[in-house]
């Protein structure tokens, strides 16, 4: 995305300069004894049942900016189920007498559901897709049809997937299960911590002098844990870039719902099929969800790949082997989810109008994270998703965090105690989100807060930078 004048941004992108380590390629490493993204919700949950001073910043929900959807919602969500039912999904019918009003009919998937969110991103053409209950689930499935995909072309390994710059945790544990490298490309000036097509070559070199085959790229449209999206132009250019080196390309693109340009602008499918070679648009998947709208508890995901008549091997593959994993795994969407998917992506006016009051804090916490960074200088990158990316460092650049003697915090388990310990700050250190030395100083806020969360973030700022000047 293009640099802003916002002092933030501006800091950030002088962070960027000087970090010769987030400028190269690496393989991400786990750091052992670090939590994970829910060991964190879980101490926030601790200490506040504790007593103890607590600003959960770790893993975000939507529903934490204290605001609901809009009041007409639950009565659209009614009138889209009578509409499926009357369209022909039967299985979508009121019932009486049981625990949750639906028949009990087993059903794996729901296609007029799937449809309409294909439709809502731009996906006009031939397409293939599943639909699960959560992001980690349909990644699992994605993840495992790559696999597949490599195996059938007698790709050697071991196999590696290329990630942003800075990317979500969660896929560790993922790739770890099974047997993936995560390779993070590195950071381009002029594309802040975000993907770009520049670090995806660099990325790819790297892998191949190292003989490792990377089977998938996963650019997150807007970032999580940056919060910066991609202009189509490089989205346009990643795709291609991708299916050069035969590589698929599966968007990561839960936050787009909360991008200010709207989702389908934000991951634009109706755009890169027209701009696409049919033998590229098929190299094209795209994971969603409903969990960065309405709430984490209640969700479903789905998986949906680009299959052009003449070139849809590679949706055929993934799809198959990610619908023969819910097979195994049985976590097929429950109907009330799937309805409510259909619910937020045919609401009169778009899916802002649906979140409503919840759509409005969001924007408004945003855009008060950002003014907080901007008053202190602190480099700050966020955007269209509910996370930014701080980094605690002076003007000079040296880290704001320092030891009983003085010395920078070197160590991200040390980064998130000092925080916790000091100001009761749970918050995700960067060392969650990338390999280089770097991300020690690097931590992720969230504005999925209400504003009062977010001005006591903004004192926390100010004193590590008052203590810092001694």
């Amino acid at each position: 995305m293009p640099t802003s004048a916002h002092p933030s941004t501006l800091a950030m992108d002088r962070f960027v300069a000087r970090s010769t380590g987030l400028r190269q390629p690496r393989i991400s490493v786990p750091v052992p004894g670090l939590p994970t993204l829910p060991d964190l919700k879980k101490l926030a949950r601790d200490r506040r049942s504790a007593g103890l001073p607590v600003i959960d910043q770790s893993a975000g929900d939507i529903d934490d900016v204290g605001q609901p959807l809009h009041p007409d919602l639950p009565a659209w969500v009614q009138e889209t189920r009578d509409a499926l039912v009357a369209a022909g999904a039967s299985e979508l019918r009121r019932t009486q007498g049981d625990a949750y009003g639906y028949p009990g009919n087993y059903q794996q998937q729901y296609a007029a559901v799937l449809a309409i969110l294909a439709g809502s991103w731009g996906i006009t053409g031939p397409w293939q897709g599943v639909q699960t209950v959560s992001g980690r689930a349909v990644l699992d499935c994605a993840f495992r049809g790559l696999i597949a995909r490599a195996k059938a072309n007698k790709l050697p390994q071991p196999y590696a997937l290329v990630l942003d710059p800075l990317a979500w945790s969660g896929y560790q544990p993922l790739a770890a299960d099974l047997d993936l490298q995560l390779i993070h490309m590195p950071a381009v000036m002029g594309h802040g911590l975000a993907a770009s097509a520049q670090g995806l070559g660099a990325a790819l070199e790297f892998a191949a002098e190292r003989a490792i085959s990377v089977i998938g790229v996963l650019p997150v449209v807007p970032s999580n844990p940056s919060g910066i999206g991609l202009t189509a132009d490089e989205l346009v250019t990643i795709a291609q870039t991708c299916a050069a080196a035969d590589v698929p390309m599966l968007v990561d693109a839960f936050y787009s719902p909360l991008d200010p340009r709207g989702h389908a602008v934000c991951v634009p499918f109706g755009l890169l099929a027209a701009r696409l070679a049919p033998e590229v648009l098929g190299m094209v998947g795209l994971v969603v969800g409903e969990t960065k709208v309405a709430s984490s508890q209640n969700k479903t995901a789905s998986l949906l790949w680009c299959a052009p008549a003449g070139h849809d091997d590679t949706a055929k593959v993934v799809v198959h082997h990610a619908a023969e994993r819910l097979k195994t795994t049985n976590l097929y969407p429950r109907p009330h989810e799937a309805v409510v998917a259909a619910a937020l992506h045919t609401f009169p006016l778009g899916l802002h109008a649906a979140m409503g009051p919840r759509y409005v804090a969001l924007r408004d916490a945003r855009e008060a994270m950002r003014a907080q960074c901007d008053r202190l200088g602190i480099p700050l990158s966020i955007g269209g998703s509910f996370y930014g990316t701080a980094a605690l460092v002076d003007s000079e650049g040296d880290s704001l965090l320092r030891d009983s003697e003085g010395r920078p915090l070197s160590d991200a388990r040390a980064v998130m105690s000092e925080l916790v310990a000091r100001y009761g700050l749970v918050g995700a250190p960067g060392g969650m989100f990338s390999p280089a030395p770097e991300a020690t100083v690097l931590v992720r806020l969230t504005a999925a807060v209400t504003l009062t969360d977010i001005e006591r973030v903004g004192q926390i700022l100010a004193q590590l930078l008052e203590q810092a000047r001694g």
